[in-house]
Order: C-alpha cells, then structure tokens, then sequence
C-alpha cells in the first residue's frame, strides 16, 4: 500500500523531502517508500495497508485523496482517460492472474495506469523484482475478477486539487 502510495505521489511531484526521510538507513533503495510505510503504519492493524490511513498520508501533500469504490474495469477506464492513474486492491488466487510477479494474494495493492488497444489492464506491480519489471500487463477477465470480485472494486484517488474527477454519470460512486 505505501508503495502503490508513493508511486501516486511521485506521479503528481508530491511527496516528502530528501530531508524528511534522511532517518531511513541510506542502503535502502527507496527511502520515501520506507518513510511512507512508516507514516502509514495502524497499530490497530498491524500493518500499512490501511486504506484511509494512505490517503490521508497523500493528503498530506496538498493532494485531493479518498477511497471509494468502482463497479468496473469500464469506470477505471474513465480516471485513467482523465489522467488519474488508481490504487486499487486485489485478491487472486494461484492461476488466476497471469503474469503476476507472486503467485497468489489474500490482498495486494498496484497502481492501474492505463489500458492496451485490446482492453487489458497496464499497472505498476511494487511486487515485482526490480524496477524494469514494475510494469505489466494483465488479461481484462483475470484481473477484474482478481479486483471487483475480491474487493469490490476498492480503488484510491488521488489526484492533485483542481485536477477534475471524470464526468459523474448515473451509477458513479465518487
């Protein structure tokens, strides 16, 4: 989750200073990204995968954020259009998505950042191995099932203030 945080807020050229996160131990690769599960932490939970907890975080930033849910690959598709890539929560299981970079999730958070001509879903996968390998490419079915089946299509927003959310139509939930 703060990975998929930090990605967001690179994105938009938000996030914290070199100076804030200079407390990391400098072997790190990404200190903002430790530095964000560090600001994310619920002890409650245990855990940075707090939803509110990560949006609140990018607001921090100046950064409009919230949580919500979409119905479909269609409506992420209406964000992605906007120039709003997402944070969204998925749950597959081992086989049902192909290409994943771990074989099975009870909950696992990427970025949804566009679409290929044919429908399939473009992300930025913080499990993967290294940088080169962050993005990939999901087949449309495996990757709607492995999202609004498992989470009911929980996706976070965060865009930067003014920056306008896609035309709110009948059955749009943000």
């Amino acid at each position: 989750s703060p990975t998929s945080t930090s990605m967001l807020l690179a994105y938009w050229h938000h996030g914290p200073t070199p100076r804030q996160y200079a407390w990391v131990d400098d072997t790190y690769r990404q200190p903002w990204v430790d530095y964000a599960a560090r600001s994310t932490y619920a002890s409650r939970y245990d855990g940075t995968g707090d939803w509110p907890f990560n949006t609140a975080y990018a607001a921090r930033y100046g950064l409009d954020a919230f949580v919500t849910r979409l119905r479909s690959l269609r409506q992420a598709e209406l964000f992605v259009k906007a120039g709003i890539p997402l944070v969204a929560s998925i749950s597959f299981g081992p086989g049902e998505l192909d290409g994943a970079p771990i074989g099975s999730s009870a909950g696992h958070l990427l970025v949804i950042r566009g679409f290929t001509g044919t429908g399939k879903v473009i992300v930025n996968d913080p499990a993967a191995g290294s940088a080169r390998q962050v993005r990939r490419v999901y087949r449309r079915g495996q990757f709607e099932r492995a999202w609004v089946a498992s989470t009911g299509g929980v996706v976070y927003v965060i865009r930067p203030l003014g920056t306008p959310l896609p035309d709110r139509g009948p059955g749009r939930a943000w």
